[in-house]
């Protein structure tokens, strides 16, 4: 008998511990590297702790250092096997306690639109490299993850792109489907939420506190990342923070969220001011609200 996996398309985060939040890897395993060793220094102590990394853990660039723009920040050069391989170690050392969510770079494995960044179709590049079997398991892993993590107690919820989704309730997000269904006389509106979950870029105060309400009348703040803030974060409005952990971004200036999660937000900028540490304290810049 064939046994269907339950999906959850929002996961709800412990009242207690450290939350690390990052963005925005793009096959950066260095950096990825530097996050395994904050979260799992974070997860030895006291209360233990939980990380999420909010979409677009893959495609990355593969271009030479005499090719590198600087406008992309540090040079790496993008190996995405190789951070796939080891994200899901870390997810299989820490089961329950590791979530990354659904970014438009990895629903472009499963069923979303075309991606181009860096090679014409990025998913398409990707899955050259991992061969059938690695590709079978991609997707099935991809197609797993959630869309929306959310901390009600500590008030905030962490999405791959802004908060612009059209939503009444948490149970939009379950209905949507991956893949758009020609057939559906609901797809157009499917899709329109899902464009709108995984590629805005920002979208008004109005709009992202519905959002906001729709998921837990506690949440007051919302992070993302999906754009490039050069410093490492923005706050274009209220109650939204764009974060930048890792790609477009230099070392001086990446950042990641570590919050303790009984500790309720009041604001973006209080989150900013609090909440925010260098990836590489070593080469951080200062920048200050």
């Amino acid at each position: 008998m064939l046994t269907l996996e339950i999906v959850s398309r929002v996961v709800t985060l412990p009242n207690e511990g450290r939350l690390i939040l990052a963005t925005d890897l793009q096959g950066n395993v260095r950096d990825f590297q530097a996050l395994e060793r904050i979260y799992e220094d974070a997860a030895r102590k006291p209360g233990g702790a939980v990380l999420v990394i909010s979409g677009d853990l893959v495609h990355g660039p593969e271009l030479a250092a005499n090719e590198w723009p600087d406008h992309l920040g540090t040079y790496y050069h993008g190996d995405s096997p190789e951070l796939i391989r080891r994200a899901r170690a870390l997810a299989d050392r820490h089961p329950g306690r590791v979530h990354f969510l659904m970014g438009n770079h990895e629903h472009a494995h499963v069923g979303g639109p075309v991606v181009s960044k860096f090679f014409p179709n990025e998913a398409e590049r990707l899955e050259s490299l991992l061969g059938e079997e690695g590709t079978r398991a991609l997707r099935a892993w991809i197609a797993s993850w959630p869309f929306v993590a959310m901390a009600p107690s500590a008030g905030l919820a962490m999405t791959h792109a802004a908060p612009h989704a059209p939503i009444s309730s948490a149970e939009d997000l379950e209905r949507l489907a991956l893949a758009a269904d020609a057939d559906d006389p609901n797809d157009l509106d499917g899709r329109a939420i899902m464009i709108a979950l995984l590629w805005a870029r920002t979208t008004s105060s109005d709009r992202a506190r519905a959002f906001l309400r729709a998921l837990d009348d506690r949440l007051t703040v919302s992070i993302y990342g999906h754009d490039v803030a050069h410093r490492g974060f923005a706050i274009d409005r209220e109650p939204l923070l764009c974060l930048s952990t890792s790609f477009g971004c230099h070392d001086g200036d990446k950042l990641y969220l570590s919050w303790d999660l009984s500790v309720h937000a009041e604001s973006a900028a209080h989150v900013a001011s609090v909440g925010l540490h260098p990836l590489y304290p070593e080469a951080a810049k200062i920048h200050r609200l």
